[in-house]
């Protein structure tokens, strides 16, 4: 009984990709044996944590490009965890810091890196808070329930083009249907370039 319920939710899951349609609690959430064993009703599953974070790796891996990806479900437990060949520490544990900070805001992770920009709040408060001020997790809501997030990692970013934010942004439509539209990406005033230009522009900024 176990394994079927286990294999009519990775169908559900499947099933659901590329469709177009908004995925269901029912869809995605455990059920069952499993549920009533854990006493929890909104618990997302196996097949729907491992769809996304497919899906992610997929999407790299057709740009020639590794990744990193983590599910949390939203008390914190890693519900799925995969690094593509050529990912190192830093990678899956960016992903992970990413993940967490959505968990701690019930926001993407860019919201953080944009405060931290904007100079409305300091990147040390961030990390006070527990929070990695960098774009690349999204929130998993489904009906409404937070579900968990998705945290991506490991991706040199083309802003507005291709990075570790839109794989999972990618994934998460995919996978469970139409999602809000991504934070827009600030300037980094922080940023070290030696381009005279760039210079030029950021002391003016700065007067």
């Amino acid at each position: 009984m176990t394994i079927r319920i286990a294999l009519m939710a990775a169908v559900a899951a499947v099933a659901l990709t590329g469709t177009g349609m908004a995925a269901s609690l029912n869809d995605v959430a455990q059920k069952g044996a499993m549920a009533d064993r854990i006493k929890e009703k909104n618990q997302i599953n196996l097949a729907t944590a491992k769809a996304l974070g497919d899906h992610c790796v997929a999407a790299a891996a057709a740009k020639n490009m590794g990744v990193s990806v983590v599910i949390v479900d939203q008390f914190g437990i890693i519900t799925y965890y995969i690094r593509a060949d050529g990912q190192g520490k830093a990678n899956t544990e960016s992903a992970l810091m990413k993940a967490k900070t959505v968990l701690n805001t019930r926001a993407p992770s860019k919201a953080v890196m944009n405060a931290v920009r904007s100079g409305n709040q300091s990147e040390a408060r961030a990390i006070q808070f527990g929070n990695f001020a960098n774009a690349g997790a999204l929130p998993i809501v489904v009906d409404g329930q937070f579900l968990g997030a998705i945290g991506v990692g490991g991706m040199a970013p083309t802003p507005g083009v291709w990075s570790d934010e839109i794989c999972a942004h990618n994934a998460l439509t995919a996978v469970l249907g139409p999602q809000p539209a991504l934070l827009p990406d600030l300037p980094n005033p922080y940023a070290i370039t030696n381009n005279a230009a760039t210079q030029t522009q950021q002391r003016a900024a700065a007067q």
